[in-house]
């Protein structure tokens, strides 16, 4: 119980800031819903059904998670993966609907997150384009067992010709702005391994991602050498 209030505070938090810079921003705020319940079914390697305690059903896809799509390799092998970690097992779910009525959700089984899981199991890419309602803490998590799945070619790591989902339906994805969504107070951040981090002439700190695009981190001691 006190893991499942820690993790309800903890995502309620990082939405709250979300919402206050899409009304700021004049983006419709996102509808939170905090639910329990069970999966019904695994649509997709990184898309599920569940059945609310309240009767309702909600279909959703992974916050920050793109796993292969359908005629990739190891589809298959993703979709048995996300099918063992939620089949018969009472959820916990953060479910948000954005502007475009589309449903991205967190799934915890007990105090696992599910995503988090098959992204650290070489089965899923860390999606920047789905991370819109992660705080920079929680995208970085994600980053970092990339990083450690790539590093150690776990799963689908090993295909050295490994194609990103969105590539291969030819999308764009881009990173949010990191400090968007940062709530203030956060724990000095850990260098992602493998990853080069640049100090821009006018003291920003960044690093490139898969895209090549500049991703500016808050914590400007990532750019700083060792003493």
């Amino acid at each position: 119980m006190i893991v499942r209030a820690f993790l309800s505070l903890a995502f309620f938090t990082t939405l709250a800031v979300g919402v206050c810079i899409a009304q700021q921003s004049g983006v419709k705020a996102s509808k939170v819903i905090r639910m329990r319940g069970n999966v019904l079914a695994v649509e997709d390697s990184d898309r599920v059904k569940v059945a609310a305690d309240d009767g309702k059903v909600y279909s959703a896809t992974l916050i920050g998670v793109d796993a292969p799509d359908e005629k990739q390799g190891y589809y298959k092998k993703a979709k048995k993966r996300l099918a063992e970690l939620v089949d018969g097992k009472d959820v916990t779910v953060m479910l948000r609907s954005d502007e475009k009525n589309e449903s991205y959700a967190v799934i915890y089984v007990g105090a696992e997150d599910v995503g988090l899981r098959l992204i650290e199991d070489g089965l899923a890419w860390y999606s920047p384009g789905r991370s819109g309602a992660q705080s920079s803490a929680d995208r970085e998590k994600y980053q970092q067992a990339q990083a450690a799945a790539k590093a150690s070619k776990t799963g689908l790591w090993d295909d050295k010709d490994a194609i990103s989902p969105w590539t291969f339906r030819g999308e764009k994805s881009e990173l949010p702005v990191e400090t968007e969504l940062t709530p203030p107070a956060l724990p000095k951040s850990v260098p992602v391994p493998g990853r080069a981090y640049i100090l821009g002439p006018r003291g920003g700190c960044y690093y490139l991602n898969e895209q090549g695009i500049k991703v500016y981190v808050k914590d400007k001691t990532l750019c700083q050498k060792p003493e």
